[in-house]
């Protein structure tokens, strides 16, 4: 499975500060099945919807449909689900303003959650989303990558990066993965013209044998940590896993 995100820069409140940023605001996701490969789609801006479109190993188009659920800001329950072979999809709502979509393959159970910026009040509504990924039990035969992907190596070290300072009244966002990544983050960038593109220098997507990262090539800060359960990305006033 290859999850892209769509990093979009944006200026805004966080409490008494201004930041000038970025947020995650949807993403993209490829999963290859026995017979196809599926793409699925979720934006924050209206995450009442996720998108699937199956095709065959040839590129064929099978189907295209969407999941839908009752509008962001109604506080109602909804769900909607959909399975394709081994490959489990869940777009949900538990409560006004907060969506996710699950999707499982049976060995990674990826989660993008559609939710307002902190100081919502502040930022005019604006919605951002948040990213989680939990990985197989036991160890991939291929190693996962990526800017979260590469975080689970197998081992028990994090790896700190490049933090940004927050310490200001105005605060401009810097900091991108230095020490904690392979290679730098652009790196990581894939062609913006296909959004579900797995091309980049680090992909694993399709292989069928691939070895962790080197922790020791990395230049960041390296503590003992238990071996994480899921790793994500979240907003600034959230703690992730490294």
């Amino acid at each position: 499975m290859a999850v892209n995100a769509l990093f979009q820069h944006d200026k805004y409140a966080l409490g008494d500060k201004t930041v000038d940023g970025s947020f995650m605001t949807a993403c993209y996701v490829t999963a290859r099945t026995k017979s196809s490969t599926v793409t699925v789609s979720f934006n924050a801006t209206n995450p009442s919807v996720a998108s699937v479109t199956i095709r065959d190993h040839g590129g064929a188009t099978l189907r295209r449909t969407v999941m839908v659920i009752s509008s962001f800001s109604v506080n109602e329950m909804g769900i909607d689900s959909m399975e394709h072979e081994n490959l489990s999809m869940r777009l949900s709502k538990t409560m006004a303003n907060h969506a996710s979509l699950l999707i499982m393959d049976g060995e990674w159970e990826v989660r993008a959650v559609a939710r307002f910026y902190p100081y919502n009040t502040q930022n005019n509504n604006k919605k951002r989303m948040d990213l989680t990924f939990k990985p197989p039990s036991n160890p991939a035969v291929v190693a996962p990558h990526g800017l979260i992907g590469q975080t689970f190596d197998g081992d028990s070290v994090a790896v700190d990066g490049a933090q940004d300072d927050y310490s200001g009244k105005t605060v401009v966002t810097m900091a991108m993965g230095e020490g904690a990544i392979e290679g730098t983050a652009s790196d990581y960038t894939i062609n913006p013209k296909n959004p579900f593109s797995t091309e980049f220098k680090f992909s694993r997507f399709g292989v069928k044998e691939a070895g962790p990262r080197d922790i020791s090539k990395l230049k960041g800060m390296k503590r003992a940590i238990s071996k994480p359960a899921v790793a994500g990305a979240f907003n600034d006033e959230a703690t992730s896993v490294a």
